[in-house]
Parts: C-alpha cells; structure tokens; sequence
C-alpha cells in the first residue's frame, strides 16, 4: 500500500500532502480560506522524497500553525509530522 495524498482541514484553512507515484517531490499546499492582512493565503512547499526528519519537522511547525491558527506545542507539531513522515523515501 502506498499513500499519495493526505488532506488536513483545521478551523478556516485546509492543507494538503501529496507526493505523486515515481516523483522525487513532495507537495504541501497551505490555504487559509480568510487571511489576516499580510497573511499569505496560499503556500506551496515542494520537498525531497529524502528531506531529513529535522527540515521536515519545521515545515510540520509551520503548517501547524497555519492550519490550527495557533502556534502549537510539540505534541501538536508531532501530530503533523508523523502524518507528512509517511511521504519520505
């Protein structure tokens, strides 16, 4: 079984994580549905299949905080980062 795409929907914003069969890339897109004022209403993140546990732990720090609205504890981010761990080589 291979997962391609996870799809994470938090209060007024939804994330999704794909990484598409045979590519080397995996894609975060991040739209918060209201942005505040200088807010960024869509973010893209494109990885390597090899990023490592650390670099992908801070993308999972910001699209936590974007998706929750709020800037989580450690256990919050975890949750995202097990969820986006699935996509690594």
């Amino acid at each position: 079984m291979q997962i391609t795409r996870i799809e994470i929907n938090g209060k007024a914003r939804h994330r999704t994580v794909e990484r598409k069969a045979g590519s080397d890339q995996i894609r975060i897109d991040s739209i918060v549905r209201n942005p505040k004022r200088g807010q960024e209403a869509w973010k893209i993140w494109e990885l390597p299949g090899t990023v490592s546990d650390e670099e992908l732990f801070e993308v999972a720090m910001k699209v936590q905080s974007r998706t929750d609205g709020y800037v989580g504890t450690n256990s919050d981010v975890h949750g995202y980062f097990g969820e986006m761990r699935r996509f690594q080589d």
